[in-house]
């Protein structure tokens, strides 16, 4: 792009980096009031923005233009069993200045992917916010596809629907341990099946399940369980909304729901978010935010018909990793 020079961005550009995302952020709370949050604060946002640069094992990428900064994107180096080495562009981790195009995200990206794939991150993904369509079609364009939905529920709009199925449900206790830990694995033999073909690592499932029995003894964590017949049949988890640029005040997180594969499509989930709603209601929550797997085809029709609304996408794309000899600069290919 002519007249615009790419360069590692650096602490002294956190300023004009917070200043670009308090204008994208602005223009997503005009779609989402509930982003006109009480983080959205330069300064708040700037820490934020430190953070991310302090932590990452990779640097961030500016695009100036006469020597202005009009664009930055950052991203982290994660690793875990599942994807490997994975460079993560959070939330906050992309923005161009108003009136930018998005092609400028494009070549920031250009410029950011060279770095990643040196850390050895053939996977990269990204959360991209949803009001401003540049954002998804610059992603889009770099063969990014959509993995997961970010949503949010607001609580003032929810409609009820009023399930006339035989469940009873009730917040469950510590002498739940183990039904919890039995129904700990339903999402990921969910995910396991067609279309979402995710893998299931048994040391994964062993840490799900250990999370679920002591999310039990968690004072800040609620749990639902809906029995039909005397026996445990789905659950819903709540858990404590950390504050970000990209949470609502007054929210609760709905961590993880399920149902068991025999009680699906009876009422069970319709009954939980009922239940759900008027239990954070009651305790003064307005919001209530969650997220789903795009190719999980339950979550993805049940969560909009409640009422969530999709804010975010994480979007990702894997490069072919033989790039990592089958390219220009390695001397057995130079030969050709």
């Amino acid at each position: 792009m002519k007249n615009y020079q790419f360069r590692t961005i650096t602490g002294q550009d956190i300023p004009s980096m917070a200043a670009i995302l308090m204008g994208r952020q602005e223009r997503e709370s005009q779609h989402f009031p509930f982003l006109k949050n009480s983080f959205l604060q330069l300064e708040q946002v700037g820490k934020q923005l430190q953070n991310l640069l302090t932590n990452g094992n990779a640097p961030g990428i500016g695009a100036y233009f006469h020597d202005q900064l009009v664009g930055y994107l950052v991203g982290t180096i994660k690793i875990s069993t599942r994807t490997g080495r994975c460079a993560v562009i959070p939330y906050e981790g992309a923005a161009i200045l108003d009136g930018q195009p998005a092609e400028l995200i494009r070549y920031l990206y250009a410029e950011a992917s060279v770095l990643w794939l040196e850390h050895g991150c053939f996977t990269h993904s990204a959360v991209v916010p949803l009001t401003d369509p540049l954002y998804l079609e610059a992603f889009s364009r770099l063969s990014f596809g959509i993995e997961q939905v970010y949503g949010v529920l607001d609580l003032e709009e929810y409609n009820p629907f009023n399930s006339i199925a035989k469940v009873e449900i009730r917040p469950a206790t510590e002498e739940d341990s183990e039904v919890m830990g039995r129904m700990s694995s339903v999402i990921s033999k969910h995910h396991n099946a067609a279309p979402a073909f995710i893998p299931v690592f048994p040391e994964i499932l062993a840490e799900i399940r250990e999370g679920f029995t002591r999310s039990l003894e968690d004072q800040d964590t609620v749990v639902l369980l809906a029995e039909k017949n005397g026996e445990a049949a789905g659950f819903h988890m709540y858990g404590s909304a950390s504050p970000s640029i990209m949470t609502p005040d007054h929210a609760v997180e709905l961590c993880v729901a399920g149902t068991l594969q025999c009680h699906r499509r009876c009422g069970v989930g319709q009954s939980l978010m009922d239940a759900g709603a008027l239990m954070m209601r009651e305790k003064g929550y307005r919001y209530i935010t969650t997220d789903w797997r795009i190719t999980n085809l339950a979550s993805s029709t049940f969560w909009p018909k409640c009422g969530f609304r999709p804010l975010a996408y994480r979007m990702a794309r894997v490069i072919d990793p033989n790039y990592a000899w089958a390219n220009l600069n390695n001397p057995c290919i130079q030969q050709f």
